[in-house]
């Protein structure tokens, strides 16, 4: 075989560009720490690399929904912790004020306190969390939760029964709020704070009456019904039905009106439902829809206890006797107040404890993750120094021999 003197050449220059390029790779790989540069050098790795990188950014993400979660329910906890001492407190001044011995302006100096314990309720439920959204407004989160009706002289709940959820874990979703409708709305009801709500297009009733004393029965009724719709047909037909189009019969069933001349009938059906009479003379086609009014909440039960403090009047029996059964259901009312509050607070502290431990299985994935792209991704030092070393010395002698060997020609001999 013959080999001319610009096949040596070229080969050689080969041989010195190839040891030339390993050494670049080498030394990069030395400065970067990194075994795969570029897909191309090892594919396969490559989309592993790929695959471990986007799983530990997803772990990383959960990690920060924890983080954000653990906040959230940290300050709800300790705010709705600051609502029940409130309400310890409303408790000891209801019980304070009861004391028959109390003058006019003892009660007027417990009033006052309660005055500012409400006004110190009302910056509490519409608390505020560092987004700048209402703790306890729900899904509706620019929403202020609770404000003063002047109208009907309660506080009313603005938000909706949302709960915001994060996802915290490949498969795990934990809510990081509470609704105020869920925490402060949902209390045991108390005669005294359950009313009927009617809203007609046309006098279709005339009046409604609650009795107190089955006030609790009606708002169970009504949680399982409510809304109920009272149709009078052109007919005469009166139906009443469910929030599902179900007919109600309750205490008593559909009447028929034709039999009734509502003009001069002293006799006119009233219907019972669920513990309310409805009075139904002035009927006339139409529609109604009848609801509860239960919004019994905290804020509601401090202002009733200064309204009964500020004008009490105690100077009779009758007085005295609706002094005190005023005090009687504010005092139940914030017991049931209180239990809420109880059990909201442990569902936070749950909720708590779960994202604690999720945080752990997700560092203890990171770090089997992050192991195993470092098997993949990083640089075994030690064999990359001794490669580098070989690499070096091989180009070295790749130089040494070219040298030797371009001065092989005949003509460095002629003289």
């Amino acid at each position: 075989m013959r080999i001319s003197t610009q096949q040596v050449f070229l080969s050689n220059i080969d041989n010195i560009n190839k040891g030339s390029a390993d050494i670049f790779r080498t030394q990069q790989q030395l400065s970067t720490g990194k075994n795969v540069l570029q897909p191309s050098d090892d594919p396969l790795a490559s989309a592993q690399i790929q695959k471990f990188k986007k799983e530990i950014a997803r772990t990383e993400q959960f990690s920060g929904n924890i983080d954000v979660a653990e906040r959230r329910l940290s300050l709800e906890e300790n705010t709705i912790e600051q609502i029940n001492n409130q309400s310890i407190r409303l408790k000891e001044l209801a019980l304070q004020g009861k004391n028959g011995v109390l003058s006019d302006g003892d009660r007027g100096a417990i009033a006052s306190e309660v005055g500012e314990i409400l006004k110190s309720l009302e910056s509490l439920m519409n608390t505020k969390d560092v987004q700048g959204e209402y703790l306890f407004s729900g899904n509706k989160g620019f929403t202020q939760p609770y404000t003063f009706n002047a109208g009907n002289g309660r506080y009313e709940f603005n938000g909706d029964d949302g709960q915001r959820f994060l996802q915290v874990g490949p498969e795990n979703k934990a809510a990081s709020t509470d609704s105020g409708f869920e925490v402060f709305e949902k209390v045991a009801k108390v005669p005294g704070y359950v009313e009927a709500d009617l809203q007609q297009t046309l006098p279709i009733v005339s009046n409604i009456q609650l009795d107190t004393s089955n006030a609790e029965a009606f708002g169970t009724f009504m949680d399982d019904k409510a809304p109920l719709e009272i149709t009078v047909a052109a007919g005469g037909l009166l139906t009443v039905t469910d929030r599902n189009g179900q007919p109600v019969s309750a205490d008593s069933p559909a009447v028929s009106l034709n039999a009734y001349d509502l003009s001069t009938n002293p006799d006119a059906p009233t219907l019972k439902i669920g513990g309310v009479d409805i009075d139904i003379s002035a009927a006339t086609v139409g529609t109604a829809t009848l609801d509860v009014f239960d919004q019994h909440n905290i804020l509601n039960t401090a202002f009733d206890l200064k309204e009964a403090l500020d004008n009490a009047d105690l100077s009779t029996s009758q007085g005295k006797e609706k002094f005190n059964t005023q005090l009687d259901n504010i005092l139940n009312n914030l017991s049931g107040i209180e239990e809420k509050n109880i059990a909201a607070r442990a569902s936070i502290g749950g909720r708590l404890n779960a994202l604690e431990q999720q945080d752990l299985v997700n560092e203890d994935y990171k770090l089997f993750t992050t192991e195993a792209l470092s098997s993949f991704e990083d640089l075994d030092y030690n064999e990359a120094i001794s490669r580098f070393a070989l690499q070096e010395t091989a180009l070295q002698a790749s130089y040494a021999s070219f040298a030797k060997v371009q001065d092989l020609s005949l003509f460095n001999y002629i003289n």
